[in-house]
């Protein structure tokens, strides 16, 4: 079964032993050449789930680095405005302490800059919990692939004479 295009009676008749006159004999009465083909055709289906699968799981993996990129980012934009709007605050403050007079649409320009980035922060943190859910799926896709892996597969009847 396993020759694939490579089958042949005399290959079979040297391979077992037997005479090719048999082999022809015995292939003809219990429909090798159906039984092969069937063969063939269940080989090619295993292979092409087994392609399936480990492509869901590339998939998956590229889903989890971009949801772990966004992440980051969401982090990284959140501690910047944060660290701008702290910035802010003590240049006020140094400001009044000193009796300086800072112009108001500098202060106003520089608080949207913070709120921006961190809409922005937010933003990519929202799409990492949405990726995140997506992976859920992608995992149960996975898991539905396993178990049709073992339940989806037909059993090719050996004639016994």
């Amino acid at each position: 079964m396993n020759s694939g295009s490579g089958r042949s009676y005399a290959a079979t008749a040297e391979a077992t032993g037997v005479a090719e006159g048999t082999i022809s004999t015995w292939a003809t009465k219990y429909e090798w050449q159906r039984r092969a083909a069937s063969w063939d055709q269940k080989q090619l289906t295993l292979a092409m789930r087994d392609a399936n699968k480990m492509e869901r799981k590339r998939h998956r993996q590229a889903i989890e680095e971009f949801r772990q990129a966004n992440e980051e980012q969401a982090k990284r934009m959140m501690d910047v405005s944060s660290d701008l709007v702290n910035i802010i605050q003590k240049r006020i403050q140094k400001a009044e302490e000193e009796g300086e007079d800072i112009p108001m649409a500098l202060v106003s320009g520089l608080l949207r800059a913070a709120a921006n980035i961190s809409d922005s922060g937010r933003q990519a943190w929202a799409t990492s919990l949405g990726v995140n859910e997506l992976m859920q799926v992608v995992d149960q896709e996975l898991e539905q692939v396993n178990v049709e892996d073992v339940t989806d597969i037909e059993e090719i009847p050996l004639d016994e004479d």
